[in-house]
């Protein structure tokens, strides 16, 4: 398998009883049906593991969560680079897959993607339920574009690169 040939792998985490805890899934769900080539979607990750195996492979790792902030905005999002990513006693997320932990556990193994992204969705109510509140809800096309955005603009760039390396 050639660079540009690797997928991006497009991660939703969240868990869609716990209501906005699930814009990541809501989101990566959206981004699945536009049915773009060599883009993997994946889901359903309970474990640090899952996310590992998740973006194995992957030349870009967009990571899509909701956030815990106090004071909250809901429906606010935010885009890290990994080494942008807020370090907090509860995390970044509201759930237990760490990303910057895994990411360092995959550096170690030899399994990190050349770029790791995470939106994060600020998120208003993670309690049992199901659906989005309103202004989560709203904020899942805007976070689709501008994942869209994101994996448009690493292709490009990448394309750019190889092209002006041969």
């Amino acid at each position: 398998m050639t660079e540009d040939d690797r997928p991006v792998a497009v991660i939703g985490l969240g868990n869609c009883f716990r209501r906005d805890d699930g814009v990541g899934v809501a989101a990566a769900t959206e981004l699945d049906g536009l049915a773009w080539p060599n883009v993997v979607v994946t889901t359903g990750i309970a474990e640090p593991t899952g996310l590992l195996e998740a973006w194995t492979g992957a030349a870009l790792a967009v990571v899509i969560d909701a956030a815990v902030a106090d004071p909250a905005s809901p429906g606010r999002i935010h885009r890290y680079d990994l080494t942008e990513v807020p370090d907090q006693p509860e995390g970044l997320s509201s759930h237990r897959v760490d990303v910057g932990r895994t990411h360092a556990l995959a550096r170690a193994l030899g399994r990190v993607p050349d770029a790791v992204v995470v939106f994060a969705v600020e998120a208003a109510n993670t309690g049992p339920g199901t659906g989005l509140t309103p202004r989560v809800a709203a904020a899942v096309p805007v976070l689709v574009d501008m994942v869209a955005n994101e994996i448009n603009g690493f292709r490009s760039t990448r394309r750019s690169h190889h092209a002006g390396s041969r």
